[in-house]
């Protein structure tokens, strides 16, 4: 191989191993930060094949139906997009808070780095998923409220 290629391809090695070490390093520090993540479901978002639970809620999954007077509605696929609209264009950064029996993570997620708007909070105001009353008190207050108001998954109830 000419010496030229071989720098080249030694030169991309180093810069892969330089960015997984730099993941790792995210992971580690109980930190994960990336651009518009995919979003499953209004409760996971997926970083390059690294799923993020967001803390303290349940999100609606993308099949799922709400009652709707005498029919039903799309709530889960409504739920999504309203996710993937709000954190469209953004660096999200979320904050690990716990880890499930199997290694999963939980975060609490921030549009445009710590400090900024809270997509936790701001599902669960919406309508968009439910407090996780089992585990968590963090967001029953916002559910109240976005209940009585007819939110989200809450219309027409």
């Amino acid at each position: 191989m000419p010496k030229p290629v071989l720098a080249a391809v030694l030169l991309a090695l180093a810069a892969l191993c330089a960015a997984d070490t730099a993941a790792l390093a995210q992971l580690g520090s109980g930190e994960i930060r990336g651009r518009a993540p995919q979003v499953t479901d209004s409760g996971l978002l997926d970083f390059a094949g690294q799923p993020v639970y967001l803390y303290g809620l349940r999100g609606l999954r993308a099949d799922q139906t709400c009652a709707l007077g005498d029919g039903s509605w799309d709530c889960g696929r409504e739920a999504r997009w309203a996710t993937a609209n709000r954190i469209a264009n953004h660096w999200v950064d979320c904050v690990e808070r716990a880890r499930g029996a199997g290694g999963e993570i939980f975060a609490v997620c921030y549009l445009g780095g710590v400090g900024g708007p809270e997509l936790n909070a701001w599902l669960v105001e919406e309508g968009w998923a439910r407090a996780a009353r089992d585990y968590a008190e963090d967001y029953t207050a916002a559910e109240d409220r976005a209940r009585a108001a007819g939110h989200g998954l809450w219309r027409d109830q």
